[in-house]
């Protein structure tokens, strides 16, 4: 049975936006693995350089670096997150493909809203504990 062209075309239209934007992640993540972002090029925190303090997301650039570079206790000093961030990252590509495809994958609907709530006050606890004198662990 023959797929009718308007239908192939419009879901090959709608496939464009996640195969480029899947592209732009792997060549963002293969530069994050040759360009090492503590040597600098790379903008800073707004977060960090108003008020000094470590964000929720400090340091994800270099765990990235690090985690892919396969130095895992080191990708974990810069941010405890940075698995769960990427896993995150994966998913919703996924999702946004699979919806495309006509084949939808609506995970974020499942997570319960005290999950949702339980990731933010982690997150803050995690911003708030990063920044505590003599915790320089959770810095890199």
């Amino acid at each position: 049975m023959a797929i009718p062209a308007r239908l192939l075309e419009s879901r090959t239209s709608a496939l464009a936006g996640p195969i480029a934007c899947g592209c732009g992640l792997l060549a963002g993540a293969a530069y994050v693995v040759i360009q090492d972002p503590s040597d600098g090029g790379f903008l800073p925190c707004p977060f960090r350089a108003l008020t000094g303090q470590w964000c929720v997301g400090c340091g994800l650039t270099r765990a990235t670096h690090h985690l892919f570079r396969g130095n895992i206790e080191t990708a974990l000093r810069f941010n405890l997150f940075v698995v769960p961030v990427l896993l995150m990252i994966v998913l919703g590509w996924l999702s946004w493909m699979l919806t495309a495809s006509g084949r939808p994958f609506d995970w974020v609907r499942r997570i319960p809203p005290w999950a949702l709530a339980a990731m933010v006050a982690v997150g803050l606890a995690y911003a708030v504990v990063r920044n505590l004198p003599g915790v320089d662990g959770l810095r890199g």
